[in-house]
C-alpha cells in the first residue's frame, strides 16, 4: 500500500540550503554498528516542528528532497556517520499507519506507530517501539465556543444537540481512528456521530457553521483557527490525553525482527536520536527555518515560520516534548501504556473490534535507550 501524501506534486529536487560542518569519519560510525547504508524512517506528516530531531541530522550541503521524502547523508555532531537518513513523508489523514509501511517495504529500518494502533495491529502488523519522540500526544477535540460555549471536555461535547435540536453534534475524525471507537465503547460518542469524510480541518469546521466537535492537533489547529476567525477565546479543546486516552504518539518502531536483526545498530542509533531531540530542542531556529522551507517547496506554504513557531512554542509550553518523569528523554513511558491498555480495550471491544491478546512488552522497549541522555 504506497502512502499518500496530501497536496503535494514536486519531482525530486535538490535545496541549495545553508551548510553544515563535516569532517572525518564519526567516531560513532552506524554502517560499523550495523545499520543500513540507508537508514529510512517513515514519519506521520510532511515536515513539522515535532519531527524536528530528525532535520537535525541531515547534511544540507547534499540534502535531496522529492515527492514522498528527504534525503541527506546523516551527521553527527557535523560528521558523517556513514549512512544516509531518509526521511518518509507521510499524510496524518489517509488512514494508514507506518506500521503497515513497515511491512509493505521491509527497507524501513522504523515507522512512526501510535500505541493505540500498536495494540488493536498486533497480530496483523505487530510493531516494537524503541524512541518516543514526544512526552504527550498533541491531539485535541476542539468545537467552535462561539456556537458551543462552556463547553469543558470532549464527553461533555459529546451530548451536545444540533441547534435545531434534532441530533447529536457530528464529531469529524480520520479514517479508522481508535479513538473513535474508544468513544463509542466507551458511551462517549453514538457510531451516528463517527464522521470521517470529509477529514477534520479547521476550515472544514467553520464551513459547517462551527456546528461539529472534531479531533486535531493542538500544535497548529488553534492558531489556524485564530488567524481564520480573530477569534482565540472561540477555540475550545480538551487534549484527549487529559480526557484519559493516554497514547503516545508517533513512536518510532520496528517490526519485531527487526529488533532483534538491528539490536546493534539500535543501541547505538536510538541514543544518536535522543541527542538529536536534544539539540533540536535546546537550538531550534535553523532547524525549524529548513523545516518552513521544505514544506513550503514540497506544496504546503501554509505551514509558514509564524505557525511553526507557534507549535514549536506549545510544544515546549505545554510539555508535548521533553524528558519523561526521570532525567531521560525519548523513553517510553510504560505506566502510561499500561494504563491504554487497561482503559481502552474494555471500551474497543464494546465497540465491536477484536483486540489481541498484548502485553507492554509486546508493544515497546525501553533497552536502547541511554538513561543519560536529556534536557
Amino acid at each position: 500500500m504506497a502512502r499518500r501524501i496530501a497536496g503535494v506534486a514536486v519531482v525530486g529536487l535538490a535545496l541549495p540550503l545553508a551548510a553544515c560542518a563535516t569532517g572525518e569519519a564519526s567516531g560513532v560510525g552506524l554502517t560499523r554498528a550495523g545499520c543500513p547504508a540507508d537508514i529510512r524512517i517513515q514519519t506521520d506528516d510532511m515536515p513539522r516542528v515535532e519531527w524536528g530531531f530528525l532535520y537535525e541530522l541531515l547534511d544540507l550541503d547534499e540534502l535531496r528532497a522529492g515527492a514522498t521524502s528527504v534525503r541527506a547523508p546523516l551527521l553527527i555532531d557535523g560528521v558523517p556517520s556513514g549512512s544516509t537518513l531518509t526521511i518518509l513523508l507521510g499524510d496524518p489523514d489517509d488512514g494508514v499507519s507506518a506500521n503497515v509501511d513497515l511491512y509493505d517495504d521491509e527497507r524501513i529500518l522504523l515507522g512512526a506507530v501510535d500505541t493505540d494502533v500498536a495494540i488493536l495491529d498486533a497480530d496483523r502488523h505487530p510493531t516494537v517501539g524503541v524512541f518516543a519522540p514526544l512526552l504527550r500526544d498533541p491531539r485535541i477535540a476542539y468545537w467552535d465556543a462561539r456556537v458551543h460555549p462552556g463547553v469543558p471536555t470532549v464527553q461533555f461535547a459529546g451530548t451536545l444537540l444540533t441547534p435545531d435540536g434534532t441530533a447529536l453534534i457530528p464529531f469529524v475524525t480520520t479514517p479508522g481512528d481508535p479513538f473513535a471507537d474508544y468513544a463509542v465503547g466507551a458511551r462517549v460518542l453514538t457510531v451516528e456521530q463517527v464522521v470521517t469524510d470529509p477529514p477534520p480541518s479547521v476550515e472544514g469546521l467553520l464551513d459547517a457553521g462551527g456546528i461539529p466537535a472534531q479531533t486535531g492537533d493542538l500544535l497548529t489547529d488553534p492558531y489556524v483557527f485564530e488567524l481564520l476567525t480573530e477569534s482565540p477565546d472561540a477555540f475550545g479543546s480538551q487534549l484527549l490525553d487529559d480526557a484519559g486516552y493516554e497514547r503516545d504518539a508517533g513512536v518510532l518502531s520496528a517490526r519485531p525482527e527487526a529488533v532483534v536483526r538491528y539490536a546493534d545498530c539500535l543501541k547505538v542509533l536510538v541514543p544518536v536520536l535522543q541527542q538529536a531531540l536534544v539539540d533540536y530542542l535546546s537550538d531550534p531556529d535553523e532547524t525549524t527555518e529548513l523545516i518552513v522551507e521544505l514544506s513550503a517547496r514540497l506544496g504546503d506554504d501554509s505551514y509558514d515560520a509564524d505557525l511553526a513557531t507557534a507549535a514549536l512554542e506549545v510544544l515546549e509550553g505545554e510539555r508535548i516534548a521533553g524528558n519523561g518523569r526521570n532525567d531521560t528523554i525519548g523513553d517510553i513511558d510504560v505506566g502510561r501504556l499500561r494504563d491504554l491498555i487497561e482503559e481502552a480495550i474494555p471500551a474497543w471491544k464494546r465497540a465491536g473490534l477484536f483486540v489481541p491478546d498484548v502485553s507492554t512488552d509486546d508493544i515497546v522497549t525501553n533497552r536502547f535507550i541511554d538513561r543519560s541522555i536529556g534536557l
